[in-house]
Order: C-alpha cells, then structure tokens, then sequence
C-alpha cells in the first residue's frame, strides 16, 4: 500500500549493547520508534531484548522527562521502575522534589508517597487471600469506608481498613464462640 511507512527502525548496535547502562538514550530511541513508526515498536523492544511493557514505560519516560535536566547517572541510579513512576503519576511542578524523594526509598515506598503524600517506613505489608465470594464482600466493605475502584484494584484501601477497624472496635463486638474443643 503506498503512504504507509515501512521502513524498519534500526536500532543502533552500540545502543542494544549498553541499553542497560543508557537507560535516557533507549527511553528517547524508543519513544522517538513510538511517535515516528510505531508499527516498528515491537521489533525495537525484542532488538534491545527488553520486554514489551518496559518498552512502553520507558517511551513514557522520556515523553514525562525529557525537558528535564537529569544525568545520565542520576537516571540510572534511580532506575526505570521509579522514573516509570515518576512519570506516570509526577506532576511537573513537583517532579524535582520526587527525584530527591525517589532516591532514598524504594519503588514501593515512592509509589505510596506519590499516591498518598508520604510513606511511613515503619508500616507493615500485609498480604491477603480471599476467595472470590470473599473478596467481593471486603471490597464492598472498602468502598463503603471511602476505597476508591481502579484499574488495578482499589485507592486508599488501607484507610478505608482502618475506619472499618476503628469503627469495629469502637461498636459492640459480638460475643466470642464458646470453644467446642473439637478446633
């Protein structure tokens, strides 16, 4: 068909060989493959062996930071998982600050301090398994204490947890069952 671009993106050799180490210049190799010839993405993303989604999050690196001043050792001290978050969730006027927060906490913490405007590094992970029948009935309980549906599952589920803890505790707690033995 005539009008369609088929050139291939060509990815520079010297580029597939240290795109671990230039993790700025792939970010802009692959959102510029993204923008100019996105059907060419996918084999870009295999040449440099890295995994179609990290392809994307860099490309979206480069689009969030690229007017930014970061070397390329600061970038590559903070890695592409916290930049992937800084760019999905920063905003440009504070971007400058969670660049100093990103480097002295990990992806998780700097996540939960994007989404909820600190981390505690005292806090817990706890993790869960429901089954289906039971998880409906928590995320029911979440959304009425003020958890928020997403993509991805639930916003602002921990304080939603704790109203519903607080909100327990503080009621009339049913009594314990008697002990049969037979547990």
């Amino acid at each position: 068909m005539e009008g369609i671009n088929k050139t291939a993106a060509e990815v520079p050799q010297d580029l597939i060989d240290q795109s671990r180490s230039r993790l700025l210049e792939t970010a802009r190799f692959l959102r510029n493959v993204r923008d100019d010839n996105p059907d060419e993405f996918r084999s870009a993303a295999r040449q440099l062996k890295i995994g179609l989604r990290k392809a994307y999050h860099l490309a979206q690196i480069d689009e969030a930071l690229s007017d930014m001043d970061i070397s390329a050792e600061r970038a590559q001290r903070l890695g592409w998982t916290k930049l992937s978050l800084l760019a999905a969730y920063g905003k440009t006027e504070t971007i400058d600050e969670l660049l100093d927060v990103a480097e002295g906490c990990t992806a998780h913490e700097l996540k939960m301090h994007i989404r909820e405007g600190g981390f505690d590094p005292e806090g817990r992970t706890v993790v869960l398994h429901f089954n289906k029948e039971q998880y409906v009935l928590l995320e029911q309980a979440l959304r009425a204490k003020g958890a928020e549906p997403h993509s991805r599952g639930l916003l602002k589920k921990e304080a939603a947890l704790m109203r519903l803890i607080s909100e327990s505790l503080t009621g009339s707690a049913p009594a314990p069952k008697p002990s049969t033995g037979t547990d």
